[in-house]
This record gives C-alpha cells, sequence and structure tokens, in this order.
C-alpha cells in the first residue's frame, strides 16, 4: 500500500468510519493537486465495500458558485461528503439568496451546511488545497493523543466568558465568548453532523457578536485569494467597536484588505446588508493542535500547526455572523488567559 493509499484508509476507516454499503460523494477539481488525492478516496471506499461516487468541476474560489449539478448532488443526502477542493467548493447561490433551515431552526446559506449542521444527516471531510505530500504526512496518524488534547481545551472554554490573547508580535486582543460553544476540529467524524478538515487538529471558537476588541498582529500564514501567504512584514488589524477599523504592514496587508474589500462589495452587490458588514467582523479563535503539521504557506495546514493560535475574519461557524468571506490568518507563539486562567505560555498548552 503507498503512502497516499495508507492515508486514504485511514481517512475513510478510522476517522469517518465508513460503514459497508454507504454512499460517499467526492467533490473535487483537476487543478492543483487534490485529483490524487480523491482518487485514493474512491478507492479505498470500494475496497472498504462503500459506494463512491465523484464529482469533478471547475477550480473555484470564495468569491464563485459551485457547480449547480454539484449541489444537487449534495441535496441527495450521500452518507459522507468529501471535498477535495483546489481552492473551495464554491458559493450556493439559492442559500445565498433565499437561505435553508436546517431542523434546528438556524438559518444556512449553503445546503452542505444545512445537512451536516442544522439537520445532522451527513458526515464527512473537507481538504480544501491539500497536497499529496500534506495528506500523507499529516492524516496517517493516532488520533487518540490529539482528541484528548482537544477535550482538555473544550472544557477549558466550556462556560467562560472572556479570552485574552498577547503575543510577541503585538497582539493584544480580548474575546468575548459568553454564551459560545467549543467546537473541535479533532479527526473524530464518524457520526451524522460531524465533519471537519483533513489535516485535522484544532479547537475553535465563535467569539459573541463584535465581541473582539484590541489589536491583532498576524506574524504567520495570512489567507488572502486565492493563495494564503507567509508575510514578510507582519499584518497588524485595529478593531474598533468590535469590527476590523485599520489593516496596516506591507503588501499583504494591502492585500488582505483587498479580500475584505471584495468581501463588502459582493455582499452590497446583493443586497445583503448584514454579510457586507460582517466582512470586517471576528468569525473564529482556532487553537492549532496537530503536531504533525508544520507552516508551508499553505492554510489548511498551517492553522493546525501546535504553538499558534488563528483568526478568522469574515463568517463565523454558529450562523449568526454570515459574511461572503473566512479569511483565517495566524499568530504566533501567543500566550492565552481564559478569564484569567494561564492556558497557553509561548505556544505551549498548560491543560
Amino acid at each position: 500500500m503507498t503512502k497516499l493509499s495508507e492515508a486514504a484508509m485511514v481517512a475513510m476507516r478510522d476517522v469517518v468510519g465508513l460503514r459497508e454499503g454507504e454512499e460517499v460523494l467526492i467533490v473535487t477539481n483537476f487543478e492543483g493537486d487534490v485529483f490524487p488525492v480523491a482518487r485514493a478516496i474512491f478507492d479505498v471506499t470500494k475496497e472498504l465495500k462503500g459506494r463512491p461516487t465523484m464529482a469533478v468541476q471547475e477550480m473555484k474560489t470564495t468569491y464563485t458558485y459551485a457547480e449547480r449539478l454539484v449541489l444537487e448532488t449534495i441535496k441527495a443526502e450521500p452518507d459522507v461528503i468529501v471535498s477535495l477542493s483546489a481552492n473551495k467548493m464554491g458559493k450556493d447561490p439559492q442559500g445565498l439568496m433565499v437561505g435553508y433551515v436546517g431542523k434546528d431552526g438556524r438559518k444556512y446559506d449553503h445546503i452542505f451546511d444545512k445537512l451536516i449542521d442544522g439537520d445532522k444527516r451527513i458526515r464527512g471531510f473537507w481538504s480544501p488545497t491539500t497536497s499529496v505530500e500534506m495528506f500523507e504526512r499529516c492524516v496517517a496518524l493516532d488520533y487518540k493523543e490529539m482528541q484528548a488534547t482537544a477535550q482538555r481545551l473544550k472544557k477549558a472554554f466550556e462556560g467562560a466568558k472572556e479570552v485574552h490573547v498577547k503575543a510577541p508580535g503585538g497582539t493584544d486582543a480580548y474575546i468575548s465568548i459568553k454564551g459560545r460553544r467549543p467546537m473541535l476540529d479533532d479527526g473524530n467524524f464518524r457520526l451524522p453532523g460531524m465533519g471537519g478538515n483533513l489535516p485535522a487538529g484544532e479547537v475553535f471558537i465563535s467569539p459573541a457578536i463584535a465581541g473582539v476588541s484590541g489589536t491583532i498582529v498576524f506574524d504567520g500564514t495570512v489567507d488572502l485569494v486565492p493563495d494564503a501567504v507567509i508575510p514578510k512584514k507582519p499584518v497588524k488589524v485595529v478593531l474598533k467597536d468590535g469590527y476590523v477599523d485599520k489593516v496596516t504592514g506591507g503588501v499583504e496587508a494591502k492585500g488582505l484588505l483587498k479580500v475584505i474589500e471584495k468581501g463588502e462589495a459582493m455582499a452590497r452587490e446583493k443586497g445583503l446588508k448584514d454579510e457586507e458588514r460582517n466582512a470586517r467582523h471576528i468569525g473564529e479563535l482556532g487553537i492549532g493542535i496537530n503536531y504533525k503539521a508544520k507552516m508551508t504557506g499553505n492554510l489548511l495546514e498551517d492553522e493546525k500547526v501546535g504553538r499558534t493560535v488563528h483568526f478568522a475574519i469574515g463568517a463565523n461557524y454558529d450562523n449568526d455572523a454570515n459574511a461572503m468571506i473566512h479569511q483565517d490568518c495566524l499568530v504566533m507563539r501567543p500566550n492565552m488567559w481564559v478569564d484569567n486562567k494561564l492556558v497557553m505560555k509561548d505556544g505551549k498548552l498548560l491543560v
């Protein structure tokens, strides 16, 4: 068995827990390095006596729509959906303009989110921009230790009111998390309603609406469109009234501001006032816990790197602050307090 086949087997057997006869939809592209991974997933699904179907569409970005036929195939509710996109799966026009109401009573702007989060009818994983080398190195691992770490972090966040993040690069931010629940991307996607990235390895939480104050300095990977970059000069983001006010630094700062402004413009063109405002919202605080991950300039892997945290500008995961963008950006060697208790020092977890 090749390294790629081994990683694909771990993904489908151990992470997803594929059962005989289950239907698996694999959405992918020919662009980038994702198609060989998709083919490996297809092959091991057959080996595990699942029923795979592959849908190949043109590469999409955060600004473009998924193909109608892809969205219609998702609506067929296969047991497992695997998204292996060279960039993004693509937006859902019906979801953006009309929306879907899940069984949980919440409104979703993509059919995939409605089925996995709102209805809990499907499960799966998504690996946008993965490479064969990354998938081989970061997916074929023992998830027990990662899941134990994730549970300890989850416990630290549960019921807490505020997080304070301070880092040598200049970050000094306070994050309200009152009433928010921590979420895990820990490689356990075995039941309907479960899913996350592969490579896995983060604990994340959506801050309260307009609940972040202070300054964030991104001295790790910054998510631009279509590619993420490791900035030559740190990107400084100043928050005002809970939203991004100023973005300064070098060329990467200009690039991030351009992405934010593009997200605002797309929402404005469609008359989506909340989405326009939320292009400057802080939608996520995440902590990397995959110690096989390393900094490569590919955000899918970089946000899982140990001793880092990341913030996302744009949409959140509680689906009450939707936006046209969700740009993850990293802070290196952070110190983090949860309700004044130190839980991370110089990037090292103390829980």
